[in-house]
């Protein structure tokens, strides 16, 4: 290692051990109200110290952001243990973000963290008080709380995407066409089946009206953990070809990435729209920008970022 990359590596280390409270981390409990800025998760100082004598030509990534707050920070490349995605969602004239760290395994723990605000600074929600969030903050089998609930013994699905089923989908645009079409008529059989939530009406069925509740759920699909990167080339040819598309160039996400925005109306007339960068990867829609990545450990800051 050079000696001014070990200067570097030493200076990141030190402010991360500098940074740990004097108290511990308050234990995570059950819904909370996020008021306040995220809980940082950070090495104490002894376990820093071993990681600087232990060094051997380690990368140092400095992740997105000013860093002004702390929320974005320069940390040493860890092993890439666990999934992390980052959602800002508007909602409203409020702003939500949500940061969820995940095992690889179906039934490994998961935790997330959420904060509200009005704004947006260097990507990121600018924390404040307006905004009130009640949600789970860890549990066993994304998204349920414990393998025991029945959100984990769903199979998956592309309405239920779980990491094993998107590791071994089709990577063929046209059956894929068909299994999306297959499981939106099963969905609307389902809601529109006594005691379900929507009347059957001659558009139930239609190729428009399938094709808007593929691309519905295709949008939660596209942001999840897991998501392989050559399936995501794959899904974003199959929306091109979906009846009815809207192609949009330069449309820009909530924070103002821009990239190829795909669209479809609603019965209103109102877009439904998803974006994608030029390599491809899923950035988000007018409302929504994504990013995801890989963390050492639950509640630590991203060592890798993919989009």
């Amino acid at each position: 290692m050079s000696t001014e990359l070990e200067k570097d590596v030493a200076a990141a280390l030190r402010f991360r051990a500098d940074e740990v409270p004097d108290t511990p981390c308050p234990p995570l409990g059950a819904a909370r109200v996020a008021t306040q800025r995220p809980k940082r998760w950070l090495v104490p100082a002894a376990a820093a110290a071993a990681a600087v004598a232990g060094l051997t030509g380690a990368a140092i990534v400095l992740l997105p952001g000013s860093g002004g707050d702390g929320r974005d920070q320069v940390t040493a490349a860890a092993p890439t243990d666990v999934y992390y995605s980052r959602t800002l969602t508007e909602s409203g004239d409020r702003i939500i973000e949500m940061q969820l760290w995940q095992g690889k395994g179906r039934t490994d723990a998961w935790q997330q963290e959420g904060v509200g605000g009005t704004t947006i600074k260097d990507g990121r929600v600018v924390p404040d008080n307006s905004v009130q969030l009640d949600y789970p903050e860890k549990g066993e089998c994304y998204p349920a709380a414990s393998p025991a609930d029945e959100a984990c013994a769903k199979p998956g699905s592309w309405f239920n995407p779980t990491p094993d089923f998107l590791a071994g989908a089709p990577r063929d645009a046209t059956v894929i066409a068909q299994q999306l079409n297959d499981e939106a008529v099963a969905e609307e059989e389902r809601r529109t089946a006594p005691g379900g939530d929507f009347d059957r009406t001659e558009e139930t069925f239609s190729p428009a009206n399938l094709a808007y509740l593929e691309l519905n759920y295709l949008r939660g699909t596209l942001a999840v953990n897991g998501m392989p990167d050559d399936l995501t080339a794959v899904l974003r040819r199959v929306i091109a070809g979906m009846p009815g598309i809207q192609v949009t160039e330069g449309m820009a996400n909530l924070t103002g990435q821009r990239g190829t925005g795909y669209s479809l109306p609603d019965h209103k007339g109102d877009l439904l729209t998803v974006i994608f960068d030029a390599d491809s990867d899923y950035i988000g829609s007018p409302t929504e920008a994504v990013v995801r990545g890989m963390a050492p450990a639950l509640g630590a800051a991203p060592s890798t970022l993919f989009d």
